[in-house]
């Protein structure tokens, strides 16, 4: 009897030895998550950049541009003005691919400015990428978006990068440490590209 609680004692005590008992063991899961949780997101610093070659769209407008980034490729996107704010995203409508340089400047800067696809009506927020509503149009651009929406290539409207911007003296400054150019998408098939 007195072997056995011995060995009892024992193996208690190797199971508290380390400072944690048997109900309170750290899975590595745990541990994982719970490192992720102490590290804060720092604020990226925003540098804006000069970038030599384009220029801004006239208030109102939208342009299209299309930055070489060397061997990463070709970054296109699309800009606009509106009260001498300048706006700029990602060329290429997230729902169905389409250029949204040849799309509908929505709102104003001060309350909701948003651009809508000419070709499948999704709308995306200016300030921040985020998908809106679709546009419904009649006639037969209405149809032909329909078609758009309903094609079984096109994806769920997804948020675009929206590049933060500015324009001093008429150069235009762009943050390049935005994550679009990272991605640095491929050269569009259309051999019609607007831009500078």
């Amino acid at each position: 009897m007195r072997p056995a609680v011995t060995a009892l004692l024992c193996c208690g005590a190797a199971l508290v030895c380390d400072g944690f008992t048997v109900r309170r063991t750290m899975t590595m899961k745990r541990r994982l998550l719970s490192e992720g949780k102490k590290k804060k997101n720092k604020a990226r610093k925003v540098t804006l950049t000069k970038v030599p070659g384009i220029t801004p769209p006239e208030n109102g407008k939208l342009k299209g541009w299309s930055l070489e980034m060397g061997e990463a490729g070709t970054v296109q996107f699309c800009a606009a003005t509106l009260n001498e704010r300048l706006f700029v995203l990602e060329r290429d409508c997230g729902c169905c691919g389409w250029e949204l340089d040849k799309g509908d400047l929505r709102g104003s800067a001060a309350a909701d400015p948003a651009v809508a696809c000419c070709l499948c009506g999704q709308t995306y927020n200016l300030v921040s990428g985020e998908p809106g509503g679709v546009v419904e149009r009649k006639g037969v651009s209405g149809w032909v978006g329909g078609l758009a929406r309903g094609a079984p290539t096109t994806n769920k409207a997804r948020t675009q990068f929206a590049v933060r911007a500015d324009v001093k003296d008429g150069d235009v400054y762009l943050d390049l440490g935005s994550p679009v150019f990272a991605k640095a998408t491929k050269p569009s098939s259309s051999s019609l590209m607007q831009g500078d």
